[in-house]
């Protein structure tokens, strides 16, 4: 097997809000078109985890590597880390007060000081790619949640970047809305974006990820190939919580 460059390495980081420890000594490293897929129960740190890799909550403890650099010292320019580790939020995080169109554009134009006619041509491409193109009119309010993630996907591609984060991005949809962004992202998988997917839709998870870390109590309790989590899990806790999912 071909040993692939290592994009994003996370050493021994830890956690805490105040006295309450989330996260304990995780480790995991991310290779060039790895889909990872992070699954667990609710209150297991997974989110939280996500959240640190991109640096919107910092870290008690440890160390995120992004090409070899320790993107939690000080002096590290976040913006332009956030430009290249892209993120998919759970509620969209989409600007109310901007057409779809130009929910694409503010990126581009803001952190990778593109001009509008370059901000608008790349926000059109990929817009396209998520089947929104005919929406670029519209305000937020007047798209459905399905849509709106899609534009969220759309926002996160057009910043180009090298990682995808993917925060749990069809929890708050409706069942029938749920489907459309989920092949959004299955198209993604084939074209061999590396992404970093949290996400409770096991049957999902088990078809595109390379990569699998199931959490539990702020640790990573076991991780491997799908084959392996899925169809041989090792450890009681992940039997447990997948026995839920085979008998759901």
């Amino acid at each position: 097997m071909v040993e692939r460059d290592h994009i994003l390495e996370v050493r021994h980081l830890s956690k805490s809000f105040g006295k309450h420890v989330v996260l304990r000594d995780i480790d995991f490293q991310v290779a060039v078109g790895d889909v990872t897929c992070i699954i667990g129960a609710s209150g297991s740190g997974k989110s939280t985890l996500l959240r640190c890799i991109n640096m919107l909550e910092i870290p008690t403890t440890g160390e995120i590597l992004y090409h070899d650099k320790d993107i939690t010292d000080r002096g590290v320019n976040v913006s332009s880390y956030r430009s290249k580790v892209g993120m998919v939020f759970q509620s969209f995080n989409l600007f109310n007060n901007m057409t779809v169109l130009e929910n694409c554009m503010v990126g581009q134009t803001k952190v990778l000081k593109k001009n509008k006619e370059q901000a608008k041509k790349n926000a059109m491409k990929y817009l396209e790619k998520v089947g929104m193109a005919p929406y670029i009119h519209a305000k937020p309010r007047q798209i459905s949640g399905g849509q709106k993630q899609r534009v969220a996907i759309a926002r996160a591609l057009a910043m180009e970047p090298e990682i995808l984060l993917f925060d749990e991005p069809t929890s708050a949809l409706d069942p029938q809305m749920v489907g459309e962004v989920l092949t959004v992202m299955r198209t993604l998988v084939k074209e061999g974006i590396t992404m970093i997917i949290v996400t409770h839709e096991m049957a999902f998870a088990r078809d595109v990820s390379s990569h699998v870390v199931f959490m539990a109590d702020g640790v990573i309790e076991e991780e491997g190939s799908p084959e392996d989590i899925f169809g041989n899990p090792r450890k009681a806790k992940t039997q447990e919580f997948l026995s839920r999912f085979i008998q759901g």
